[in-house]
């Protein structure tokens, strides 16, 4: 049978057309089932809740990698006045997160929890450090943050209000005793394990659960204390806003408000 040539040329555009379909059903997802990635830059102090957390929500989320960068703040400020290319900021003092604000990258600044500060020591506590006047006594070796990360910038203030109150000369004794200064808690830790420092001051949700094996936190009164705001906003130039807003609520919610709880820390969601 001869076939007419308009009849061929249906036939094949036919085919065409139904191959194209096929291929879109068969090789493509929806955009909502693509998979993305997201940057999280969270201050060095997070790292234990944070990788927790972002742990269970890829569990839920298999759509969307949560990868995160742990630094001092200052150090991830600085990395995204740089162009880093970051999709959420969690910083640990407002000091470090206003200048992203003002610089235009981040729109809205909101508040994820609220820290305190301790005194750490070793297990064996060999000196037998109770307060702060005991981190001044003589022969007692400190390590603290330096003075450009949040958690030095708080010893500074803690020492100073404790000499304010009628104790003369107690930061110039308590800074005779500094040994080290570091950036990060994470350098602090190993130093009190190993007996080679006897104290220092640190965030209560520095110390985990597995760490309590080896030091022991003294609580700070409020009055010397300082409590310190964690800051975050979303990186406006963001290129996957709904799973980043997604992660957000997922880290305010019930099961991110639970964890920041059990590592200690004072969720503002709470």
């Amino acid at each position: 049978m001869r076939l007419n040539k308009p009849f061929i040329f249906t036939a094949l555009m036919v085919c065409v057309v139904l191959t194209v379909a096929m291929a879109g059903c068969i090789g493509t997802t929806t955009p909502e089932e693509q998979p993305v990635e997201i940057d999280v830059y969270a201050a060095a102090s997070l790292t234990g809740v944070m990788t927790e957390l972002g742990n269970k929500f890829m569990e839920e989320n298999k759509n969307i990698k949560v990868n995160f960068n742990f630094a001092g703040s200052q150090t991830l400020k600085t990395q995204i006045l740089e162009g880093a290319d970051a999709d959420l900021y969690i910083s640990a003092n407002n000091a470090q997160f206003t200048p992203v604000v003002d610089a235009g990258l981040i729109g809205e600044k909101k508040i994820l929890l609220k820290n305190k500060l301790a005194i750490a020591v070793p297990k064996a506590n060999s000196k037998n450090i109770t307060d702060l006047a005991g981190m001044a006594e003589k022969n007692v070796v400190l390590v603290i943050g330096n003075k450009d990360v949040p958690f030095g910038q708080y010893t500074r203030d803690i020492i100073n209000k404790y000499q304010n109150d009628s104790h003369d000369g107690y930061v110039d004794a308590f800074m005779a005793n500094v040994k080290s200064e570091v950036d990060a808690v994470d350098k602090v830790k190993p130093l009190l394990v190993l007996d080679e420092a006897d104290a220092s001051l640190v965030y209560k949700s520095d110390i985990s659960k597995a760490d309590k094996d080896d030091i022991t936190l003294i609580e700070l009164p409020d009055n010397y204390n300082v409590i310190a705001d964690y800051p975050y906003g979303i990186i406006n130039t963001t290129k996957n806003p709904e799973a980043v807003k997604a992660f957000e609520s997922y880290m305010t919610g019930p099961v991110g408000t639970a964890l920041l709880k059990d590592y200690g820390f004072d969720p503002v969601a709470a």
